[in-house]
């Protein structure tokens, strides 16, 4: 019975009470897999996967059902500790107990796509749609992939499909809306972004769409002031701050967007695109110095990725050291830097008048498109 009014909880989003029930649940009885799986849920909600595999794994040795099967083989790849085949397997035994279990099937497009393995996540996804047409879970799952790749005309009959089903299903909303705004759409995704809001007016998604859409209508002030309007709500958040650096540094505030891009940096919360949003912002207004501090420390973290070579060459470049400069530019080619950005760097040396170099590197290029 409890259990039954912990989970009635948790759908209604209560679920700070959901996890006190499961708790009490457990204190009542230790061995409980029913308290031990509801608890490993809340945590694998949460992306304490440290915890809810502790939880799943004493639920799996007491009662190995299908939920505490997979809800392991998931936590388990997610802290590192399973490679994915063996993941897919812990799935694929809590199938076996369960065929209609459509919560691991789907899960096999997540751990697939987390993989970077799109064609297969897909198709997981798609396999649940055969058994189950109207899971709307499956069809999220479709559009966030292909949207992913940027293959956004793709995606767009899937998340319509869900929120046909589901109307109020605001991570499909999201996704719209940005699959909207990607394929030239920005009024549309604009209603999206403003529905999302009304869900979720504690959270800084929908807000942050609808500056992105505000931004392409050409409304840059407006958009500014919505995500503004979203810090006051939400206060600091390193997605909504890395939105408003963005358009701060796109309406000429570059240091507003400085300040917003270190916050998250010094808060300990950022990722790859801070970084290179920040190197970006301070090679475009011609702080060197920074940026050089910027790229070392992001290269650091982020050693193969091509643009960050990329930037460490037009640095160099500004540092006249213009034989490493040439030669980190070719490294970051060979890492697969777009061979279009060579007008830039070319750009970059005929300003430091290196012409013959310059020349040289053109010529040098093209014979290799040949």
């Amino acid at each position: 019975m409890k259990d039954s009014l912990a989970w009635a909880h948790y759908n209604l989003d209560n679920v700070q009470e959901a996890e006190r029930l499961f708790a009490e649940m457990l204190a009542d009885d230790p061995k409980s897999p029913l308290a031990l799986v509801g608890l490993g849920w809340m945590a694998h909600d949460r992306d304490d996967f440290e915890t809810a595999a502790e939880r799943f794994g004493a639920a799996a040795e007491i009662r190995p059902e299908e939920q505490a099967i997979a809800g392991l083989g998931s936590s388990l790849y997610r802290l590192g500790k399973l490679p994915i085949d063996d993941a897919l397997g812990y799935l694929d035994a809590a199938l076996a107990i369960s065929p209609e279990y459509y919560w691991a099937m789907r899960q096999k497009g997540w751990l697939l796509s987390a993989e970077g393995l799109s064609a297969d996540a897909v198709a997981a996804f798609e396999e649940v749609l055969e058994v189950n047409p109207d899971d709307t879970n499956a069809m999220y799952g479709s559009a966030y992939v292909l949207s992913r790749d940027d293959q956004w005309q793709e995606a767009l009959p899937f998340v319509n499909r869900a929120l046909q089903h589901k109307p109020d299903f605001t991570a499909a909303l999201s996704r719209r809306s940005l699959i909207l705004l990607s394929l030239g759409r920005p009024a549309q995704a604009l209603k999206d972004g403003e529905r999302v809001i009304e869900l979720r007016p504690n959270d800084s998604d929908g807000f942050v769409r609808v500056a992105r859409a505000q931004s392409a209508l050409g409304r840059t002030k407006d958009a500014i002031a919505t995500l503004a309007k979203a810090e006051e709500i939400v206060g600091y958040d390193g997605y909504l701050f890395y939105w408003q650096a963005d358009l701060l540094s796109d309406a000429g505030d570059t240091d507003l967007a400085v300040k917003k891009l270190k916050t998250v940096i010094t808060v300990g919360d950022a990722d790859y695109y801070d970084h290179e949003l920040l190197s970006v912002i301070q090679l475009d207004s011609k702080r060197f110095p920074e940026a050089r501090k910027t790229v070392d420390k992001a290269l650091t973290l982020y050693p193969l990725e091509p643009y960050l070579m990329y930037y460490d060459s037009l640095i160099l470049i500004n540092e006249q050291e213009y034989a490493q400069a040439e030669a980190r530019f070719d490294e970051a080619v060979a890492a697969e830097l777009p061979v279009e950005r060579l007008s830039n760097f070319l750009k970059q040396l005929v300003g430091a008048a290196r012409y013959l170099q310059a020349v040289q590197m053109r010529v040098r290029y093209s014979s290799l498109e040949e």
